[in-house]
């Protein structure tokens, strides 16, 4: 004749073996949420130096400094080929870059300070 119930049996062996998986469980899901909130902490520095980036470029561009005008070209441009860039901001760096760097220094030289073998076209005399 046994003290304990069957049921109380066949619950503290489930437990018993249950508790480790679930405390695995709690590890990998820790770990996971970890992982995900250090991603997005990379995504929000990258943004953040972007920006920094960008408003430095312009400023720059917008000095009236002939080299300062050129560096901040530039950075714009080295920064659109960057991972540093996010998939997500390159329209707007990329309308930036053009809004401010090409009404700013001109088509033919924003095309000489990005790439030498850019050609730049603005369109004919005709329609312009």
């Amino acid at each position: 004749m046994s003290v304990i119930p069957d049921w109380m049996l066949v619950i503290g062996v489930v437990m018993t073996a249950l508790s480790p998986l679930l405390a695995l469980g709690g590890v990998a899901l820790g770990a996971y949420l970890t992982r995900k909130s250090d991603r997005e902490l990379d995504t929000w520095r990258h943004r953040e130096e972007t920006m920094r980036m960008v408003r430095w470029a312009v400023e720059q561009i917008l000095a009236d400094d002939e080299a300062g005008t050129d560096a901040g070209v530039v950075t714009l441009r080295s920064l659109m080929r960057s991972e540093l860039l996010q998939p997500e901001d390159y329209d707007l760096v990329a309308a930036l870059t053009a809004a401010v760097a090409i009404d700013r220094v001109g088509a033919a030289a924003y095309a000489e300070i990005a790439d030498a073998e850019i050609e730049v076209v603005e369109g004919d005399d005709e329609h312009g």
